[in-house]
């Protein structure tokens, strides 16, 4: 149904590649990509065992901790993306502690894809119904200009 509704891809939290092959089995004979996360933590061994079972791309989190609770260190970002391109040829999206413009300019600099989430929800409930579309409409703007600024 997902393959059906035009779904590329399924991002997979939580379910380790050692467990997730039936899964990806089906997810791949359904034309969709599984997706899978890589943290500032993981180590080469599983950064090789998770780039061998996904396809699509590979989903960097930038940061230790939470989603919009830390500083985006954009040399460690670059640190590990060199390590992962040398055991993937998968596009590398990043996300996490990116909440400005100026922040995903920066990872633009050094991935395929740049994934916003928290800032948006932030704006989101920090504006009435009226003005949230504007608002997110204005930041995602200020976001795309940073991106072909750079």
């Amino acid at each position: 149904a997902a393959s059906a509704a035009g779904v590329d891809g399924v991002l997979v939290v939580d379910y380790p590649p050692e467990a997730a092959q039936a899964q990806t089995d089906c997810f791949k004979s359904h034309g969709l990509a599984p997706i899978f996360l890589i943290a500032p933590t993981t180590t080469p061994a599983r950064i090789a065992s998770v780039s061998n079972i996904a396809s699509g791309y590979l989903y960097y989190v930038s940061i230790k901790g939470i989603t919009g609770a830390a500083t985006l260190d954009v040399s460690a970002v670059a640190e590990k993306l060199n390590l992962i391109r040398s055991m993937t040829d998968l596009p590398l999206g990043v996300g996490f502690g990116i909440s400005s413009p100026k922040a995903a300019a920066a990872v633009a600099k050094l991935a395929d894809a740049v994934v916003i989430g928290s800032k948006l929800i932030q704006i989101l409930e920090s504006n009435d119904a009226q003005n949230r579309i504007q608002a997110v409409s204005d930041f995602v703007a200020q976001v795309r200009d940073a991106i072909d600024a750079r």
